[in-house]
């Protein structure tokens, strides 16, 4: 849910055994592009109280299909729907009142995803360009932001995770839109080339995503993309739309991530039967 803020952090250490834009798998990817809420950090649970508060404040009726329905959205799209189903509110004071809830939750408690820790700090230890691309606001991404990096400097990571923060309030259109992608690629291939390591592609970068929409827009924009259920189980829609959808990012580390790089690309040069299991169990399309 909801809005973006500018680059921030500066790239890690190179790897020094495999050098990033070489050959698709047999090296690292160009870039990890993640999402937020549900993909790294478990907010939806802190979304779903503040949405059911706020309606109940008001006295108007919401159910946790409704919340379910709105995972992935940005804020105006959330206030949208809250606005028909009856909340006297405008979009704005609607946002509002979400980001404080969540924001106030998130200081007092934010659950780290299973293995999402430990492969941003595998990340950023070698070398390979990180994003977070949310439909969150700057406010939320950047509460969200420091506490990761809090949490990874116990794991020996002195700067930020994070090169570049794209976020709902941003200006670019939201998810579904390619747009927070595509953004967040060219960032991130722009600053490593200042830095001497030109040739990062999109088409070499993998995107972890939880929601539909989310996979949509990464899908979209060229990257190979990573559907990691949270909530509930991927729906068909979102399981077609993933290239691969691990049952969570424990265990998946860097050399996971290039070999499903090298097995995408392979089989969109070769066209395979969907739905063949790899060997790590994962399910590849």
């Amino acid at each position: 849910m909801a809005t973006s803020g500018p680059e921030q952090g500066t790239p890690g250490p190179t790897a020094s055994s495999v050098e990033i834009g070489s050959s698709v798998g047999t090296s690292l990817p160009d870039a990890l592009l993640c999402d937020m809420d549900g993909t790294l950090v478990d907010t939806e649970g802190h979304w779903f109280t503040a949405e059911a508060a706020l309606m109940a404040d008001h006295g108007v009726p919401w159910s946790t299909e409704d919340s379910m329905h709105m995972l992935g959205f940005a804020l105006p799209e959330t206030a949208a729907y809250m606005r028909g189903k009856g909340l006297q509110l405008t979009a704005e004071q609607i946002g509002a009142e979400l980001e404080s809830r969540v924001l106030e939750a998130i200081a007092a408690d934010l659950p780290v995803r299973p293995g999402a820790l430990e492969l941003l700090v595998e990340a950023r230890s070698a070398g390979v360009p990180l994003a977070l691309v949310t439909n969150s606001s700057s406010a939320l991404a950047g509460a969200v932001s420091t506490r990761l990096t809090a949490l990874a400097q116990g794991h020996g990571i002195s700067e930020p995770l994070f090169d570049v923060t794209v976020t709902g309030d941003l200006g670019l259109p939201a998810k579904p839109d390619p747009a927070p992608y595509v953004f967040a690629a060219r960032r991130l291939a722009a600053l490593y080339s200042e830095k001497g390591r030109p040739g990062a592609t999109v088409h070499n970068m993998i995107a972890i995503e939880d929601s539909l929409t989310g996979l949509r827009s990464a899908r979209a924009a060229g990257a190979v993309v990573v559907g990691v259920p949270n909530m509930a189980p991927l729906s068909p829609e979102a399981v077609s739309v993933a290239h691969v959808t691990p049952e969570s990012l424990a265990g998946v580390t860097l050399s996971t991530l290039s070999r499903w790089i090298g097995e995408v690309r392979h089989t969109d040069a070769h066209p395979k039967p969907s739905d063949q299991l790899g060997d790590d169990g994962a399910r590849h399309r």
